[in-house]
């Protein structure tokens, strides 16, 4: 299948997300706090499985961490803007790091959605 195509949702189904994030703890959390909430979840520890992932299912949201090996959130969010069902519109970063890196200055130029997972620890 083109990358620019994803398969069609299934009618009347749950919304399905994606969680992208090397914290194995991080994953679980999420995927916790959400399967109770009715939604299904896939995870991925990076970028590169995620786009994998994504040429072959359906996602409502991405749950993506911004600083990952192999690929990073930005990394994963570019390829995202050229497939036709507008999935870089529905993406959230998460992130541990406040700091002011490259990335972090992209986010706030383009107003893409950050959650700060150290925020959401925390409140656990």
């Amino acid at each position: 299948m083109p990358a620019s195509q994803s398969p069609a949702p299934a009618p009347d189904s749950q919304p399905h997300i994606l969680v992208v994030d090397d914290d194995p703890l991080v994953i679980q959390l999420i995927v916790d706090t959400l399967t109770r909430e009715a939604y299904r979840l896939d995870s991925t520890p990076n970028g590169v499985a995620a786009l994998e992932k994504i040429q072959h299912q359906r996602y409502d949201l991405i749950l993506g961490d911004l600083h990952m090996p192999q690929l990073n959130g930005v990394g994963l969010y570019l390829p995202l803007t050229q497939q036709l069902d507008r999935l870089s519109e529905r993406i959230i970063f998460l992130t541990g790091s406040t700091g002011s890196s490259e990335l972090h200055r992209l986010l706030k130029e383009t107003g893409l959605p950050v959650l700060l997972v150290h925020q959401v620890l925390a409140s656990r």
